[in-house]
């Protein structure tokens, strides 16, 4: 069981920084494309976000379930699975923050979309980049140290690692 939950928690975390990165990428694209008008620019974020946010939180708490299957002191030690658990909870807190205090007043502003954005949307659009890239960097830290390879403990190694210090 331990196994499948590593192997979750290696998908999830892996995927979602590739996904988190390929969005990124794409959205920039769209709204800095010169023939798209302010109207078009605005539908796409309205039509793209919500999907960025359900796919996160989807592959956060696959990583998160994976994560208390792992904790166990078989497959890593407790200090790396607690360290890579604490870094999920950090990272989907950061993202329902984001979501319901910057994203939704964001949305709020492009809505109906081609209004003028009020003075505020700079900032909450800075803060929302800052915010996403941090939570994706911490991600990527996860993901990283979920997927160094693994060391088994057995009884067996136990015995020749004694031996050789004898």
């Amino acid at each position: 069981m331990q196994s499948v939950c590593l192997i979750l928690t290696r998908f999830c975390l892996s995927a979602w920084v590739g996904a988190a990165v390929i969005f990124v990428i794409n959205g920039v694209q769209d709204v800095t494309f010169q023939p798209f008008d302010s109207l078009v620019r605005d539908q796409l974020i309205s039509l793209h976000f919500p999907v960025y946010y359900t796919l996160e939180w989807v592959l956060l708490v696959g990583a998160f379930l994976g994560c208390l299957g792992t904790r166990s002191k078989q497959l890593l030690p407790r200090w790396k699975a607690n360290l890579i658990l604490a870094l999920v909870i950090l990272t989907l807190t950061i993202s329902l923050a984001d979501y319901f205090w910057i994203y939704q007043p964001l949305e709020s502003m492009i809505t109906p979309p081609g209004s003028p954005r009020p003075a505020q949307f700079t900032n909450y659009h800075q803060a929302s980049k800052y915010i996403n890239s941090i939570n994706i960097l911490l991600t990527f830290t996860a993901a990283i140290l979920i997927n160094l390879p693994v060391t088994r403990e057995t009884p067996a190694t136990r015995e020749e690692s004694v031996a050789n210090m004898e």
